[in-house]
């Protein structure tokens, strides 16, 4: 899909505020609002816009820690994949899954109220899928940067 410069500046200031009123973005594009609003519906229609949440503080709803976990599976069999897959999908403090290059296997994002609950996530949970064979993890002492938003210029 190509993308002008009213649609950038309209991804643009939904990802600044997505609750931002389609007047308000109108503005800021120098577009009426009918334009923006249909411009808005194709981009979500198109899937370029896939949805609106709020950005949460892990911290004030009790989940001090966060971690990347590298995961190793035994064989690269369907069955393994999908058994895996499907544990990872289940398990809410998992918030993101990567399969990747290299020496391992996957990236997992977890995020976990203190160090007795990320070993309760990586011992109990993610070792003891079927298929799985070796589990690094790596805990966040400190979060330089983290941008949701994409650059659409």
């Amino acid at each position: 899909m190509q993308l002008d410069q009213f649609d950038r500046g309209i991804i643009a200031a939904l990802q600044e505020d997505a609750r931002m009123p389609v007047a308000q973005v109108a503005e800021r594009v120098a577009l009426s609002a009918t334009p923006v609003s249909r411009r808005i519906k194709r981009l979500e229609d198109e899937g370029v816009i896939r949805g609106y949440m709020p950005v949460l503080d892990p911290g004030k709803l009790g989940f001090e820690l966060e971690a990347y976990v590298l995961i190793n599976l035994v064989a690269h069999v369907d069955e393994n994949i999908a058994r895996f897959e499907a544990a990872i999908a289940a398990n809410p403090c998992i918030i993101a899954c990567h399969a990747v290059t290299g020496d391992m296997d996957y990236l997992v994002r977890v995020i976990a109220r203190n160090v007795e609950h990320l070993s309760e996530i990586t011992l109990r949970t993610l070792l003891r899928i079927p298929g799985v064979r070796d589990v690094k993890s790596i805990i966040v002492l400190e979060t330089v940067k983290e941008e949701r938003a994409l650059p659409v210029g």
